[in-house]
């Protein structure tokens, strides 16, 4: 991101630092996965005999992987990360790190300070992971911030005349309809491709993160609903698989080999079945969907190396932290378990829905930031800043 200018800094922090980014091991240039896509069904696993059968495609995909992978597999823990961001520290010949952690990147960031805590600078983590959550813990978070997330979409929708429904009330029942009928009726797709509850959801929760994408959404969404999912579908996957082409390369397997090594989690097709029914009740727009997620690292070939436990950093600094008040990806909650955990940290929370708040459109967030990076500024304990 730093590379392609996808991400830049405030102005004042570009003219005080260099911005150094780097990918992780396994991702990008850093000899990435190229583990083979996977022969699992696309619809959502609802039945014994359904879930199993998930489950051995899921083993097999794995196998595969670690096939094609080697030892680089058994490697991919946010432990091994945090390490290789010391290594990088001292190849700059800088005694200490400063750090701006972002989503992933905050998690590697509280490992880094409990590792390593005589070399940590400023630290700023935005779009807080809680390391105190399991595999389901953290997918029971993803659902209620997701729901939430759509909820403050759908009251937006309102507010600019929405063609999806009167009320957020009739938006959001009519968007669960419509996704929860796709399980029994995909819609045909381009290339052969078809629209899926699972792809649909997934759809959906990629533009939650920036609500200048929310008129993409809208749009997309009713052009599904009037039988034409190539838009929602575009929102889901960065591309449509091509139909006969040799095994192509899964570019989502290097975040579950990270995740299946770092968190324990359900391992049995009963245990998958009951998270299933659970999340669908908690949500029945995107329970399902975040259920099934959880069948890859049931799978997985190598069992969790680490633990779901808080991580402190007695002996570093103090940190910054920043959330949206609401996040599809990383809820408040997550942050505020982490200010807890450390002790010492700030707190901006930024009004509004989206992921990742500093450095795009928040004049307050950027300004106790800066003040932080630039000069060393404590902010106060709790922050809390306008959405713009």
């Amino acid at each position: 991101m730093v590379a392609s200018g996808a991400f830049e800094a405030t102005s004042r922090v570009m003219e005080r630092y260099d911005l150094v980014g780097f990918d992780p091991r396994g991702t990008g240039r850093s000899e990435p996965l190229r583990c083979p896509e996977g022969t699992g069904g696309d619809l959502i696993p609802r039945t014994r005999e359904q879930a199993e059968a998930e489950l051995r495609a899921a083993a097999e995909q794995g196998r595969k992987c670690r096939e094609a992978t080697g030892p680089l597999l058994a490697h991919m823990d946010t432990v091994s990360v945090a390490r290789d961001l010391d290594v990088l520290r001292s190849a700059l010949g800088e005694p200490v790190l400063h750090y701006l952690g972002i989503s992933y990147g905050t998690y590697i960031g509280q490992h880094y300070a409990h590792l390593f805590p005589e070399h940590v600078g400023r630290f700023v983590l935005d779009g807080v992971v809680d390391p105190g959550t399991d595999q389901t813990g953290t997918a029971r978070g993803d659902v209620a911030s997701l729901d939430a997330s759509f909820a403050s979409y759908a009251r937006d929708c309102v507010e600019v005349r929405c063609p999806l429904g009167r009320t957020p009330e009739e938006i959001v029942r009519t968007t669960t309809e419509f996704v929860r009928g796709l399980d029994a009726h995909p819609l045909p797709g381009p290339e052969g491709g078809r629209l899926t509850t699972g792809l649909a959801a997934q759809g959906i929760r990629e533009p939650l993160y920036q609500a200048e994408r929310w008129p993409d959404l809208t749009q997309a969404l009713l052009e599904a609903m009037a039988g034409r999912p190539d838009a929602l579908i575009g929102l889901a996957v960065e591309r449509v698989r091509t139909q006969g082409a040799e095994t192509a390369v899964d570019p989502t397997m290097a975040r579950n080999a990270v995740e299946c090594l770092d968190k324990p989690g359900p391992r049995s097709a009963g245990e998958l079945l009951a998270r299933m029914g659970e999340f669908e009740k908690a949500s029945p727009l995107f329970g399902a969907t975040v259920a099934a997620a959880m069948f890859r690292c049931a799978a997985w070939p190598l069992a969790a190396t680490g633990r779901a436990e808080p991580l402190t950093a007695p002996r570093a600094p103090a940190m910054v932290l920043v959330s949206y008040a609401v996040d599809p990806a990383t809820p408040l909650v997550n942050a505020h378990a982490v200010q807890r955990n450390l002790g010492t940290a700030s707190l901006i929370v930024r009004e509004g829905t989206g992921h990742a708040a500093y450095a795009s459109g928040s004049e307050c967030t950027d300004r106790a930031v800066e003040a932080f990076l630039v000069k060393g500024g404590m902010p106060a304990a709790q922050v809390r800043c306008p959405a713009t």
